[in-house]
């Protein structure tokens, strides 16, 4: 049963409902496990994750036709959820119909099940007919929609209003939080002192002027997990105003007194020079010395930087501390042995000393951010709760909240008792509250005899900044509760050339020895989850791709004399670019690859400089702020707002020029700007003033002329629609809009469609996406700290550290040395891992032909220098500043026009849309009833009519009530809308209606015992003809077992009403529901009518 038709339009073509529906049965062997078990496949680059998941998907449904209604099938984005959906239902279609594009799913699905061709066919076609007349129970969502479903059954449980609003855009909702927080600051404010300080950290940091902004940024901490798990204490904690300033004392003290040790060697050393009349100097190497130890203890740099070569020999031997000759007589053996004496006590006392300075010195570092914090999202709770606005991201967090604080059984009956089966993909990208949310449904499921399936590849965890946790796929293993995990590996690569596999392969193995070997360095132990993270990265490649293809090139530009690294990059890409195109490859199988979105226009702006007769499609490339359309819109909106801005009006002149000639700003003079802007427009600027601001901007189009520039329908269309968006939430006043373009909206992009030309994708973009050719400069970014003063949110294991609950600790050396050593060691591996990743999603995205560039001269560690060390040991002559190269450039081969048979997936084709704005002065029309009534004869208007009107409105009513509770509200609600003609009107329904309710038979039908689909549409082909029926009212029994239909009729029975309820009952049990009973209900007569089918 399915609620809209546009939904099922695509899915259903020619012959894909009616002719599938089994005819016969056929003897087949199912398998089922008596031991159910979580299935987790680790699914490598290309190696058919997605094929691996439908068929898995389809195996249930072959066992079982109705089994969708127990799957829950989660992705992570809509495109990926499009995407699965469309696999199943196309290779259902195929398999049923023989498709040859189905066979290696036909194959596998009857070797695994042991069942033959056409036992499958058959069961698959039963499932596709039964799953396309039941549409809205197919299951395959997004882990947000289905989330925001979980919510809104919930939402008594948790506290929220029935009417609650479900807000996605978490951005929107902190900048206005913040923007009221400061608004109402005033100096004895408590918020007030903690803005000062943050403002006094930025400046000492010599960060941004710009303070809301950073507040902003820096408030988006509010939706992390960690923040959002110690909430509660936190809040509670700070409503005593004396707990930060006692906290800050005790650390203070702690950092005073763990330096006395310290400080009194430095005072020793330094005062029996003093008594001896030398300085520091004055020892061996003078200021670079032994002496320059004590003299940086004394500057308070207890740094293991100060132990070096120097002071291990100092340790050891005395005459270490003098010149051999012309030695200082005052550095006799008696001193020296005191002064080494000293040393040694330095050193004794210093890696406890710093353990404790570090930890009070982080700990106090950022503590007002927290004060801060904690306002910013005291102020978003408050707003909504005003608003009754329930933020998506606090999903998770308020249901493991409910889970933990109740049954959790009964959690599982609201959110979903018919599930059975969850399957997760992307599982990689999954956060620490996700999985524990999943995991509930997961064992419910598995305690239920049925088995759950997880698909996921950690080497392509790249999201890490929206709280996925790469960890948790990396060890699950063993058990989950009592139920087996069972891991498969999907090892063969059908993605890419055999020269790209191998060298990827050898690649990251010894990637992850040489980060091992860097960690085992510092903490003498292995570096166990990388290695388990990459221990499955070596992958086959299909006997089809043996013949030694593919390309690879690694070099490492560098600046030069001439050229920044910048610019030896973007010369050397072009370079590479062309050198392809000379041999063969097309633009359109080029993808350039970056790190950073920075790099984007750069390249693109170089390409259009250098090589401009190339075509260069990119996302940064289609931002909004590119179209000359827009910019016009803006401009005149803003010459509106503001008539005096004489900047913004030579701006707009400047846009409207059409001349040949370039326009040059001379050529503009106040008093005569008008001149050169459309007349109409300088005519009626004070009515479009008066204009909403939808309105405003569509006359704009029409009297520049936008709508007839070539090429801006793709900005044009894009914006009106983000407009529209914009004003569901938002006031209409100009200057509103007007920062809302220049904060967010300018930067929007639009699609690039299916545009040919060499593409440029950020390295996140580029994910799940394939190209012949890849090219991947500027890869020199850190391993570590990209972002200089980043913070990681810690709980300190220890007292005193730990009274606060949390805390924002800048990440860094002085971090190991420190209460927070085993956060840094952990924040270091995700570091290495997030960025090793992120290299190999962008390395295996290549089918043929790979091209990278690094950086020639590196000092700190980053990629550049990780590739280096790891090609080093793969070719023992390898050198820095000659090209490391693999095979031969791989030209594409040639495409060949596959024709699609399988109806389900072919592709629409593409048409071009012209913009259209047209103007309509609003004329005014008399109604009929207000016509009557001028004249007098309302009363006597025609009683049929008034008959038939009044049994619409029972229709409406009968047919959209659940339950007896719904008829009051509902009728409100039509009042309302002017539905009701007189007081007398409404009073004559609800008289019918209670009386019809009050029917023995017909009351248990409007009770919550039955599942409603109301006024929804059954659509099945006849005759190759796509046909729509609509009953009034079908309900489900609550067991699923048993189907009422029932139509409501208010004239007298006829012949025909039986017909049509008959038809009903006969659809309905061809969508696999072998119990109907279909009535007719004369509402007036007060007489219910079974209904046998014919």
């Amino acid at each position: 049963m399915q609620a809209t038709h546009s939904a099922l339009t695509p899915l259903t073509p020619s012959e894909a409902i009616t002719p599938l529906i089994p005819k016969k049965k056929h003897n087949s062997k199912i398998i089922i496990n008596t031991v159910s078990s979580l299935l987790v496949y680790k699914a490598s680059a290309g190696s058919g994750k997605t094929f691996t998941l439908a068929v898995e998907y389809i195996k249930l449904l072959i066992q079982n036709p109705v089994a969708y209604r127990n799957i829950l099938a989660v992705t992570f984005t809509n495109k990926a959820t499009g995407e699965m959906k469309e696999r199943i239902l196309s290779q259902l279609y195929g398999i049923a119909t023989g498709d040859k594009d189905s066979k290696a799913y036909l194959q596998k699905i009857c070797d695994e099940l042991e069942m033959s061709a056409e036992a499958v066919r058959e069961r698959a076609a039963e499932a596709l007919t039964k799953l396309i007349h039941d549409y809205s129970r197919f299951q395959v969502t997004t882990i947000d929609s289905f989330f925001q479903t979980v919510m809104r059954n919930l939402a008594r449980e948790l506290g929220l209003g029935a009417s609650m609003n479900i807000e996605l855009d978490t951005h929107n909702v902190l900048d206005h939080a913040v923007d009221t927080l400061v608004e109402r600051l005033d100096v004895h404010s408590p918020v007030f002192a903690h803005l000062l300080k943050y403002i006094e950290e930025l400046i000492a940091e010599d960060k941004t002027w710009k303070v809301i902004d950073s507040i902003k940024e820096f408030g988006r901490d509010i939706f992390r997990e960690e923040f959002m798990e110690q909430r509660t204490t936190l809040h509670a904690k700070l409503r005593d105003k004396d707990f930060i300033p006692t906290y800050k004392k005790l650390l203070k003290a702690m950092h005073k007194k763990a330096e006395e040790p310290l400080q009194e060697v430095v005072n020793t050393f330094f005062h029996q020079l003093e008594v001896r009349g030398i300085d520091y100097t004055v020892f061996k190497s003078g200021a670079r010395g032994i002496g320059s130890y004590f003299k940086k203890l004394q500057d308070k740099d207890y740094s293991d930087k100060i132990r070096n070569a120097t002071v291990e020999k100092c340790l050891l031997d005395i005459n270490e501390w003098r010149a051999k000759t012309k030695a200082h007589p005052a550095l006799t053996d008696d001193f020296l042995t005191d002064m080494q004496a000293l040393l040694i006590k330095a050193e004794k006392e210093r890696p406890q000393a710093v353990h404790t300075i570090n930890s009070c010195k982080l700990s106090l570092e950022h503590i007002n951010k927290v004060s801060l914090l904690a306002a910013i999202d005291e102020e978003v709770h408050t707003q909504n709760e005003r608003k009754n606005r329930f933020l998506l991201a606090e999903t998770n967090i308020l249901l493991r909240q409910l889970v933990q604080e109740g049954d959790s059984s009964f959690v599982f009956e609201k959110i979903g008792a018919n599930i059975r089966h969850v399957m997760i993909d992307e599982f990689q990208d999954t956060s620490r509250l996700q999985w524990k949310n999943f995991r509930m449904l997961l064992i419910e499921g598995l305690s239920q005899g049925a088995d759950s399936l997880i698909v996921g590849d950690v080497k392509q965890a790249i999201y890490r900044w929206r709280s996925g946790d790469w960890g948790i796929l990396n060890s699950l293993r063993g058990k989950l509760e009592a139920f087996p995990v069972v891991e498969k590996n999907l090892t063969t690569n059908r993605r890419s050339e055999e020269v790209i596999i191998n060298f990827n392969n050898d690649f990251f193995t010894t990637a992850t020895q040489v980060l091992n070997k860097h960690h085992h360095e510092d903490q003498t132990t292995d570096c166990t989850p990388l290695l388990d993270a990459y221990s499955d990265v070596c992958q086959a490649f299909p006997e089809e791709k043996t013949g030694g293809l593919g390309y690879v090139k690694v070099s490492f530009p560098d600046e030069t004399d001439k050229l920044t690294y910048e610019e030896a990059t973007l010369q050397a890409l072009a370079d590479e670019v062309e050198a392809l195109l000379e041999k063969g490859i097309r633009p359109s199988d080029i993808a350039i690859l970056v790190r950073k979105n920075k790099y984007i226009p750069l390249i693109a702006d170089y390409f259009e400089a250098v090589l401009p007769h190339i075509n260069v499609v990119s996302n940064e490339a289609y931002r909004m702020d590119a179209s000359t359309a827009l910019h016009t819109l803006i401009q005149a909106l803003r010459v509106l707002a503001r008539p005096d801005n004489l900047i913004a009006r030579a701006h707009l002149a400047t846009l409207c020029h059409t001349g040949s000639e370039p326009f040059h700003w001379e050529q503009l003079e106040a008093d005569h700007l008008d001149d050169y802007l459309p007349a109409a427009f300088v005519e009626q600027m004070q009515s479009l003033r008066l204009l909403p601001l939808y309105e405003l901007m569509e006359r704009l189009v029409t009297l520049f002329g936008l709508h007839k520039r070539s090429g801006e329908e793709a900005y044009l269309m894009p914006f009106f629609d983000a407009v529209t968006e914009y004003l569901k939430n938002n006031t209409a006043d100009y200057d509103s809009f007007l920062r809302h373009w220049d904060e967010k909206l300018c930067s929007k992009t639009i699609p690039s469609g299916n545009m040919e030309g060499l593409r440029i994708f950020s390295i996140h973009n580029s994910k799940g996406l394939e190209f012949n050719t890849v090219l991947i400069p500027f890869c020199n970014w850190q391993m570590e700290n990209e972002r200089p003063g980043q913070t990681v949110w810690c709980t300190a294991p220890e007292k005193p550290y730990n009274h606060i609950d949390l805390l924002p600790i800048r990440y860094g050396s002085e971090m190991n040395k420190s209460v927070y050593h085993d956060t840094f060691l952990k924040e270091r591996l995700e570091l290495w891992v997030d960025n090793l990743n992120i290299l190999y999603v962008a390395f295996t995205r290549a089918t043929a032909n790979l091209i990278v560039m690094g950086r020639g001269k590196e000092r700190n560690f980053n990629v550049s220098t990780l590739m280096q060390e790891t090609l080093s040991q793969l070719c023992p002559d390898f050198d820095v500043d000659v090209p490391f190269e693999r095979g031969t450039l791989c030209l594409p081969r040639k495409k060949e026009q596959k024709e699609v048979t399988n109806l389900m997936v072919q592709r629409a084709e593409t048409q071009a849309v012209a913009f259209e704005s047209y103007h309509r002065p609003l004329e005014f029309r008399q109604s009929n009833r207000s016509a009557a009534f001028i004249r007098g004869d309302e009363a006597e208007e025609d009683k049929q009519e008034l008959y038939l009107r009044q049994g619409r409105l029972l229709h409406r009513i009968f047919s959209a009530i659940r339950t007896a509770d719904d008829v009051e509200p509902l009728m409100q609600q039509m009042q309302m809308e002017g539905l009701f003609g007189s007081r007398l009107d409404i009073n004559d329904v609800k008289r019918i209606v209670t009386h019809a309710l009050a029917h023995p038979q017909g009351r248990d039908w409007f009770t919550p015992e039955w599942r409603l689909f109301n006024e929804q549409a059954i659509v099945f082909k006849q005759a190759g003809d796509t046909i729509l029926r609509r009953p009034d009212r079908v309900m489900l029994s609550s067991d699923g077992e048993k189907i009422v239909v029932v139509d409501f009729k208010f004239g007298k029975p006829r012949p025909e009403y039986t017909a049509q309820v008959s038809e009903y009952m006969q659809l309905l049990r061809q969508m696999g529901y072998p119990r109907v009973d279909g009535y007719l209900w004369y509402v007036y007569k007060g007489h219910i009518e079974k209904v046998s089918e014919e």
